[in-house]
């Protein structure tokens, strides 16, 4: 391509493109002509030429790796996630369309909320006969013993969002409602986030509508809410854990709104009231922003087998004492059936039209209905009547002759267990791919929050469309994809609503963090100790293959037992791979251990396995890092996947590139977290898990290298030097002169080397000092074990350590180190009884989500 052919690319892609017909199009009017509101848009874009748009796309591309951007697939074989998909070419829609929904779905979530309010209430749409009785009590998602439960306010939806498909002439219609545990916002606002990353010039000067001022009211309704039951609340938002298909968005929302991610697990209820256990005892929760289904948040009064909810949930909410968002039992309004019946309750309960028609459906309890069903089923969608009992959507175009009979057998079998709706021809947008616009059926969900004053709407969305045209079913699980939504500002409209509204509150200053959930703190506690059990496994893995590049020709290679000692398996035995005589090792039998510690996914402590648990204890906690700290959890999983059960040489290149780059990510993690995060107890007990496994290290490796009879000769210190990063240190200190006691002084003694032991074991002396329980004045088992630690090594020197009598200096090298191991090994688990046990001071609870 010329370089005049690349200037305008982007104008150039939408010079050739065309809209189908028989749809309405969002680039394109009637005369095919790029309608107004897209005139900014294009002009912006329009200005990229090929290298600059392909250098955008690989940034998107490296922004969704990096902030882990994901969603987990259900239907795949061990469902895994995958990364976010999103087409950098937004859909603009004009401000006064978006004014214009905004009233219209204000009117349908007031009516939604009347018909919830009814239902739960005196139930007299029922007694009127206004509603068939088995669209309410054969319906899961109605909740008896939620009957009665009045939310605060009256209104059972504070966040409702909708899918919207718009049909030929252009107008919008809802094809569904989402009120349950709506999701997507998180995913629209971090599609915005990405679009100002790669296009911020084309944002600012296209004049559109930021989603901040609606993410603040949003805040402030969930904290209004609260506020009922508490001056300061405590909120958090409910999540069923990594496993859930939208854990991202839900972890994204909890770091980005301030509210802490619980599971069921972290929360009980006491005395009628929700609490968290928290790593200071319980803490009240006074609001929860609800990511898990109804049915499954109190074992006790809902489902008895749900493992994600909190028991007796159910009645600290009829005792007011917590707000849910949205309250429980919303699902009902999800029913694709009683989509039928809204344009009928709103003419008859709010004396209007419903202003924004619902897809058209047919309910087939009732006879005339189903009879157009099975008539027009060749043109008809047909769903089950409730959406929690699962079943097949069945598209009747595309059913074959027996395909078609049995569905009308199970019709007239169970016609109430069906619905049929309409096929819309949806509009088009374009798609950039295979470098060029090409247009592409979409739905766009919208977000809606309540206040005072009625409903607002989120100026932009989450648009997604198929994988491909011959798709009919838009869903994120069989392979969709999204963009951003622009809404672009009118002339008339006022500037200031580009700016984010500021909050006032009488909130004190607090800088106290005893709200930390026990299971964080455990998550926290070991993404610190596999952070350092890779790290000391890559450094031994290292030295070995130094020593065995440089030594292999030697008269002996007994030096490196003590490495090879921390890496292979409990049952061998050394012996077995050294030659008794001549001290050499058998290469042969050595390397299958090597290579096994290193990439063997069947070895629960290879190097791979521990950057696997990095990743995945660090992604239980994703909320507590920064955006720049989880960019190294990505890294470690990348070179996890690169390497895993690789058969390679211990003296290939491509092992020494493996610990190169596993030792330099987790030098730039560990740099990261001592820069980017406050120094709260959730650092302590990362820090914590780090200074233990470290000490754990040092102290098995000092215990090999000097309790032995037969001293080794002095390579062995120059690689326990070299292991511990100690070489500069020590060769400033005593030049070229190797000496055991020198050398164990620098590893074991020196308070200002922060590899040696005495260094761990002071650090966590003062770290254990900002935990909770130091401050209730009662020496308990911690206090203790860390003591008799600090005490040992304080009265220790390398003189007594280090006698002139072999079997004296094997002793006391042998127990010292022995004592200081396995009094790290009862700290661990002493700390573990008293703040991840989640016994006595303790909670419990878990939810769940999904992108239909």
């Amino acid at each position: 391509m010329t370089d005049a052919g690349q200037t305008n690319l982007l104008n150039n892609w939408m010079g050739g493109y065309a809209s189908p017909g028989g749809s309405y199009d969002e680039f394109l009017d009637e005369k095919g002509q790029p309608r107004p509101h897209w005139q900014s848009v294009s002009e912006h874009l329009g200005d990229l030429n090929q290298p600059r748009w392909e250098r955008r796309e690989r940034q998107l591309e490296r922004l969704i790796r990096d902030n882990g951007i994901t969603y987990n697939v259900y239907d795949a074989e061990d469902s895994s996630s995958r990364p976010w998909s999103m087409d950098m070419v937004p859909l603009a829609l004009p401000q006064k369309e978006m004014e214009s929904l905004e009233a219209s779905l204000g009117q349908r979530a007031h009516l939604l909320n009347l018909i919830l309010g009814d239902v739960y209430g005196r139930q007299t749409m029922l007694q009127g006969s206004k509603m068939h009785p088995y669209l309410v009590f054969s319906n899961p998602a109605f909740l008896r013993p939620c009957h009665g439960l009045l939310p605060p306010r009256q209104n059972h939806i504070q966040l409702y969002a909708a899918d919207l498909a718009r049909s030929p002439d252009g107008s919008w219609w809802v094809l569904s409602d989402r009120v349950e545990a709506a999701s997507g916002l998180g995913y629209a606002l971090e599609n915005r986030m990405l679009m100002s990353r790669i296009f911020p010039k084309a944002i600012w000067q296209s004049d559109i509508l930021s989603l901040q001022p609606f993410v603040q009211k949003f805040c402030q309704q969930i904290e209004s809410l609260a506020a009922t039951s508490s001056d300061q609340p405590n909120i958090a938002l409910l999540t069923a854990g990594p496993k859930n298909e939208t854990y991202f968005e839900q972890s994204f929302l909890a770091r980005n709104l301030g509210y802490t991610l619980a599971e069921g697990e972290d929360l009980t209820v006491r005395s009628n009231r929700l609490y968290m256990k928290t790593i200071g005892g319980v803490q009240q929760v006074h609001g929860l922003l609800r990511r898990v289904d109804s049915p499954w948040v109190d074992p006790l009064e809902l489902r008895n087998d749900s493992l994600l909810g909190v028991p007796g949930l159910v009645n600290t909410i009829r005792q007011r004492n917590v707000s849910l968002v949205n309250a429980l039992g919303s699902g009902f309004v999800e029913t694709p059936a009683l989509l039928a019946f809204l344009p009928w309750f709103c003419r008859n309960y709010l004396g209007e039209s419903l202003e924004l028609p619902s897809v058209a459906t047919w309910w087939c309890g009732q006879k005339h209905e189903r009879q157009y069903v099975l008539e027009n089923l060749d043109k008809l969608i047909v769903k089950p009547t409730f959406r929690q009992n699962g079943g097949a959507t069945h598209f009747g175009p595309r059913l074959s002759s027996k395909e078609k009979q049995a569905l009308i057998e199970q019709i007239n079998k169970y016609p109430e267990r069906y619905c049929g709706q309409e096929i819309l021809s949806q509009a088009t947008t374009p798609v950039f791919e295979n470098g060029q616009l090409q247009p592409r059926h979409f739905l766009m969900r919208v977000f809606m929050v309540a206040d005072e004053n009625g409903w607002n709407m989120m100026p932009g969305g989450l648009v997604r469309y198929p994988a491909s045209d011959d798709v009919m079913d838009v869903s994120m699980q069989r392979g969709g994809a999204s963009k951003d939504a622009w809404i672009i500002r009118e002339q008339d409209s006022e500037a200031g609503q580009r700016a984010v509204a500021h909050i006032h509150t009488e909130r004190p200053v607090r800088r106290t963090h005893t709200d930390l959930p026990s299971r964080t703190a455990d998550n926290l506690h070991w993404l610190g100790r596999y952070i350092e059990r890779a790290e000391s496994l890559a450094r031994l893995q290292r030295t070995i293959c130094n020593f065995l590049t440089e030594e292999l020709g030697s008269e002996t290679q007994r030096a490196i037992v003590p490495f090879l000692e921390q890496i292979i398996p409990p049952d061998e035995s050394i012996d077995s791979l050294l030659d008794p005589e001549t001290e050499r090792l058998e290469f042969a039998a050595v390397e299958p251990f090597l290579t096994r510690s290193l990439f063997s996914k069947a070895n629960p402590e290879s190097l791979i396995n521990n950057l696997h648990f990095i990743e995945r204890a660090g992604a239980k906690v994703k909320e507590r890092l920064s955006v720049d700290t989880w960019k190294r959890m990505q890294a470690f999983r990348e070179i996890g996947d690169s390497y895993e059960s690789k058969e390679l040489s211990i003296f290939d290149d491509e092992v020494s590139i493996f610990l190169d780059d596993t030792l330099e990510n987790l030098s730039i993690f560990v740099g990261n977290a001592y820069e980017n995060m406050t120094r709260s107890q959730g650092w302590a007990f990362l820090q914590i898990g780090r200074r233990i496994e470290r000490a754990l290290a040092i102290s098995s490796l000092l215990q090999a290298s000097y309790s032995v009879a037969k001293p080794f000769d002095e390579r062995l210190d120059s690689q326990l030097l070299y292991w511990a990063d100690s070489s500069i240190t020590y060769r400033r200190r005593y030049l070229n002169t190797m000496s055991s006691e020198s050398v164990l002084d620098v590893l074991c003694f020196d308070t200002t080397n922060p590899r040696s032991l005495v260094y761990q074991i002071s650090n966590l002396r003062e770290l254990l000092a900002t935990l909770p329980h130091a401050s209730k004045g009662l020496r308990n088992t911690i206090d203790t074990l860390s003591l008799q630690l600090f005490s040992r090594i304080g009265l220790t020197t390398p003189e007594s350590l280090m006698q002139q009598e072999p079997l004296a200096r094997m002793k006391s090298v042998h127990d010292f180190f022995g004592d200081t191991f396995k009094n790290l090994l009862d700290l661990g688990s002493a700390i573990q009884q008293h703040y991840f046990a989640h016994t006595t001071n303790a909670a419990t609870k878990k939810p769940n989500a999904t992108i239909g």
